[in-house]
């Protein structure tokens, strides 16, 4: 059974460069961590990544969307208008 705080894990199998793989082991040592955390910190940070990048081609589709749309910026001109 798995409670609310444990977290279930998939064991995966990858290759990569040797070139990569000494750095890693390097890196490994530096900071004095297991190869598993280094490199799940490393899909974390690049899965948010992908997360703000999808996110700011949303934002970029809107904003492209309000500035061509005569039905979205009709009342922009009262923006500059006194009211009192």
């Amino acid at each position: 059974m798995v409670t609310s705080t444990q977290i279930e894990y998939s064991r995966i199998t990858f290759s990569l460069p040797q070139s990569m793989n000494i750095a890693l082991n390097n890196l490994k040592n530096e900071l004095k961590r297991s190869k598993s955390e280094i490199i799940k910190l490393a899909i974390e940070n690049y899965l948010a990544q992908q997360k703000k990048l999808k996110l700011q081609k949303a934002v970029d589709i809107m904003a492209n969307e309000y500035e061509n749309s005569d039905e979205l910026t009709e009342f922009t001109i009262l923006d500059s208008e006194d009211f009192l």
